[in-house]
């Protein structure tokens, strides 16, 4: 009776797994898309930089797939994977620059991917007659952990990319998630910053941290639910040991 007691105090209602319950019918929401912040590059990011121009050989210098000394595997084998990637991507050092083939070193460090298109594409001109350039991030990921049903590291290259679609890679919210009280931790040159976030709330739509930036932490915590669930075990062991040691107390008593 008392394990039954305890569990069914821990029992939750749908109220606590909805979203936005705040949120009315037909309710206009200001634009998110006004908190959406290009990302600035930082060290140890890893950028995918091909450079085009009329001269195949040149062109091999920057682009691994169009190599002949590779195993001609083409882009996608090349770029598919996260080891390719790192092989094959130009990765920011320490002190915020990469290095190409015949350019040399460019800082890239605190600019957008925007940026460092144009600053490429200026230096390029300095040596290659009319290059093409793209830049793209490579090392966007996210980390989702705590009380979602698939916890771990996800990649993904959509720029647009906001915190309920990170929970959906994640395969959703487990019956133990305090949708109230998830925390978003973002890295930033100035350090670590911490928010506090309320998935049951409208104001989520408007947050700062509604759409993620790479390298992003979501943690869903836990509700005391959780404790009651994971000590179960050992009440009903506890509650049994005592149940048995009155019955054979009465028995030869």
């Amino acid at each position: 009776m008392v394990l039954t007691a305890l569990l069914v105090s821990s029992c939750r209602s749908s109220k606590d797994f909805t979203l936005f319950q705040d949120l009315t019918k037909n309710q206009q929401i200001p634009n998110s898309s006004a908190n959406l912040q290009e990302y600035k590059v930082r060290p140890y990011d890893n950028l995918y930089i091909n450079i085009k121009t009329l001269n195949p050989d040149v062109n091999k210098l920057f682009d691994a797939s169009e190599s002949t000394t590779s195993y001609s595997a083409g882009t996608q084998q090349m770029y598919g994977d996260y080891v390719s990637q790192y092989i094959n991507g130009y990765q920011v050092d320490s002190i915020g620059s990469v290095t190409l083939p015949i350019i040399g070193n460019i800082s890239v460090a605190g600019l957008t991917l925007k940026q460092i298109q144009e600053r490429v594409q200026k230096r390029s001109l300095e040596f290659l007659k009319d290059p093409a350039v793209k830049v793209k991030l490579l090392s966007f990921k996210i980390n989702i952990n705590g009380e979602v049903r698939n916890p771990g590291v996800y990649y993904s290259y959509n720029e647009r990319m906001n915190i309920l679609e990170a929970i959906s890679m994640a395969n959703g919210l487990t019956d133990n998630a305090l949708i109230n009280k998830a925390i978003v931790v973002r890295e930033t040159p100035k350090g670590s910053s911490t928010y506090n976030i309320d998935l049951t709330s409208k104001n989520l739509l408007t947050s700062e941290v509604y759409y993620l930036q790479p390298n992003d932490l979501i943690y869903i915590k836990p509700g005391r639910n959780k404790h009651v669930e994971l000590n179960a075990t050992s009440y009903s062991l506890f509650l049994t040991t005592v149940t048995t040691f009155l019955l054979v107390y009465n028995i030869f008593k």
